[in-house]
Order: structure tokens, then C-alpha cells, then sequence
């Protein structure tokens, strides 16, 4: 992982950044980050506003979708024949509760 990040984006020693900091802040905004070095190591990640409120966005979730997606499951299964059909999916065996499990992924792939 390590590697990757540092293969992947510029990187600068601490006094580098501290002696340079206006060409630092230039490659941020270029590159839209810099890996930030200690001793030869990566130890912080230097990134634009943009790209940080980015992945604040990614790392939260989507409550209004994800209320809908339950509300949608909640109205599939209060459908007509939906709770015998869930009898008797716990009444399979694991081979068959398996085998079944496997036919819905597939259907499901097939409607993508």
C-alpha cells in the first residue's frame, strides 16, 4: 500500500516542505496531492480542498438512498406469497438453500 501511494503521487522530505512549501502547495494543485516524507518514509499526505471534501463525501453514506433501497426490500417482502416462499426457503436443506442462493445471484447478474 505503501509503495503504491508513494509510486502514485510526488512525495517531499518534512524540511523540504518546511524550505519550499510555495512549489509544495504548486505540486498539490497540479497533482492534487503530495506524499509527505520523514527519514525516507512516508508519514502524511498533502492534498487540495477539492480532493479532500471528495473523499469525505465517499465516506459517508447515502442515508436518503439507503432508506429508500430498505423501504423498497421492506414493500418486496410484505408482497402476496412472499412469507410462505421464506417458509419454505428455511425448510431447504443447506445443499438446496446453497443452490438457490446460487440461481438468484445469477438471475440477478443477468439483470444488470
Amino acid at each position: 500500500m505503501i509503495e503504491r501511494l508513494t509510486r502514485d503521487h510526488p512525495t517531499v522530505s518534512a524540511s523540504r516542505l518546511v524550505a519550499g512549501m510555495q512549489k509544495v502547495t504548486s505540486a498539490v494543485m497540479t497533482e492534487g496531492a503530495v506524499v509527505v516524507t520523514r527519514h525516507d518514509q512516508p508519514s502524511m499526505v498533502l492534498m487540495s480542498i477539492d480532493r479532500y471534501l471528495k473523499l469525505r463525501e465517499a465516506a459517508e453514506p447515502d442515508l436518503n438512498n439507503l432508506t429508500e433501497r430498505f423501504d423498497a426490500m421492506y414493500a418486496r417482502m410484505q408482497a402476496p406469497g412472499v412469507a410462505e416462499a421464506m417458509e419454505d426457503v428455511f425448510g431447504l436443506d443447506p445443499e438446496a438453500l446453497g443452490g438457490a442462493a446460487v440461481q438468484a445471484a445469477e438471475r440477478e447478474a443477468g439483470d444488470r
